[in-house]
Parts: structure tokens; C-alpha cells; sequence
């Protein structure tokens, strides 16, 4: 019976040991020529047995007061269907957004310090950005190309500070010598971060909430707001479904 029982514990240890030293692997990717724009991210965890797919097909700019309408699928591999809704990106929206940001600054420790931390375990396995532009004018264009390298080397110069980058970034800016305006560009990477790095930044930042008299109220009530916020897009996407 001791055998059976060891024999047990030693199979759950070497378990929670495979789960600690596996990866959470992201694949992001963002494509946008004129008018059309399509991002998608892709999460798999636990060596591949958990899949998450968050696709967003279409970012329609409304205009200035309405802003910007995301249509998004949400699919996992162990749920049935899809999860289709869609996001208005305002004005309002962003200012809910700073809004949010500021009250988690308060209810956390050194909230930022935290997350400079735990991104120092990222990974960036791959990382390719291609653009191709043109303005119409060949002066004006190689100017702008100019610019377009400038402010990709800031950005992933940025970055190179920030997480760890396993590859060298495959960066590329195209002209495009012709009579018409022509942008486009596309964007993707892969990330990981072992499962160990996300425990331990989950336990950090408990703890960092708990050092902050009344941090832990003001992060449940913002958590009830944004699941209060969410059940009740639902259900009037659910409420249109049957219209």
C-alpha cells in the first residue's frame, strides 16, 4: 500500500515539476494594407494541450466621436464553437482605460517595478516587420522611408531594454516607386516565458496589493466592474442573436 501511495506522490511532484518548467508560447501577428486590417493572437500552455485563438478580422474607424469598431472571435481547443463580439474603441473608452491604469497604480506596491521584472523573463523567439511605402513622390518617399527605419530601430531598441530577444529582429522598409500612395505592413512575433516566471510574478504582485491598506478592495471591485461591464455585453450580443 506504501508503494502504491509513493508511487503516487512521486507521479503528482514529477507532474507539478513538468508543469513549472513548461513554456507559454504567443504568436502574435498584425497585418494592415489601406483599409483593411486583420490581428491575431494565438496562446498555447501546458506543452500545447491548452489553445487559445483571439483573432480580430476587421478594425473599422467609424469617425472621430465614435472611434474605432473591433470585431473579434475568441475560440479555445477545449470549448465547443466560437466567441464573436465586437469592441468600440473611443475617446470614452481610453479615458476608462488611464482611468483603470491610475487605480491599479494606487492599489499596488511598486506596480511598475513589478512589471519591469517579470518582463525580463519574456522571451522574444522570433520577431519579423515588413513595410512597404510610397507617397506617389520619389524625393518625399525616400525621406519617409528614412523616417519609418528611424522609428523602427526606436521601438525595438525599446524593447531590446525590456524583455530578451533569443534572435535578431528581421526588420524591412520597402519603397514603393509609383504614382499612388501605397502603405502597407505586416508584423509578427513569438514570445515565450516559462510557467515558473508566471507564478512567481502572480504570488510578487498578490503580495505588492496586500502591502497597500485597501489595494486588494480596489482591485476586487475593479475586477467586478470589468466582469459586470462584460455579462452585460453578452447578453445584449445575445439579446440581438435572437432579433
Amino acid at each position: 500500500m506504501w508503494i502504491w501511495l509513493g508511487g503516487i506522490g512521486l507521479l503528482f511532484v514529477l507532474l507539478i515539476v513538468a508543469v513549472l518548467i513548461s513554456n507559454v508560447h504567443v504568436h502574435f501577428t498584425f497585418r494592415k494594407h489601406k483599409n483593411d486590417d486583420y490581428a491575431n493572437i494565438n496562446v498555447r500552455l501546458l506543452y500545447g494541450i491548452v489553445r487559445m485563438n483571439y483573432e480580430i478580422p476587421s478594425i473599422v474607424f467609424r469617425n472621430m466621436k465614435e472611434g474605432f469598431l473591433v470585431k473579434t472571435e475568441q475560440s479555445m481547443n477545449h470549448s465547443r464553437g466560437e466567441t464573436q463580439g465586437s469592441e468600440r474603441v473611443n475617446k470614452r473608452k481610453v479615458k476608462k482605460w488611464a482611468k483603470d491604469v491610475k487605480v491599479m497604480l494606487r492599489a499596488t506596491d511598486a506596480l511598475k517595478l513589478w512589471l519591469k521584472q517579470t518582463l525580463t523573463h519574456v522571451h522574444m523567439t522570433g520577431l519579423s516587420w515588413t513595410t512597404h511605402i510610397g507617397i506617389g513622390d520619389a524625393p518625399y518617399t525616400a525621406v519617409l522611408i528614412g523616417w519609418v527605419w528611424s522609428i523602427k530601430s526606436i521601438i525595438i531598441g525599446y524593447l531590446t531594454y525590456q524583455i530578451r530577444f533569443d534572435q535578431t529582429p528581421v526588420l524591412q522598409v520597402m519603397p514603393v516607386w509609383s504614382d499612388e500612395m501605397e502603405f502597407r505592413t505586416e508584423l509578427d512575433g513569438r514570445i515565450k516565458i516559462r510557467m515558473t516566471a508566471l507564478c512567481v510574478a502572480g504570488i510578487t504582485l498578490l503580495t505588492r496589493v496586500l502591502q497597500v491598506e485597501g489595494g486588494w478592495r480596489m482591485w476586487f471591485r475593479l475586477l467586478q466592474q470589468q466582469r459586470d461591464r462584460r455579462k452585460h455585453k453578452l447578453k445584449g450580443q445575445h439579446s440581438k442573436s435572437h432579433v
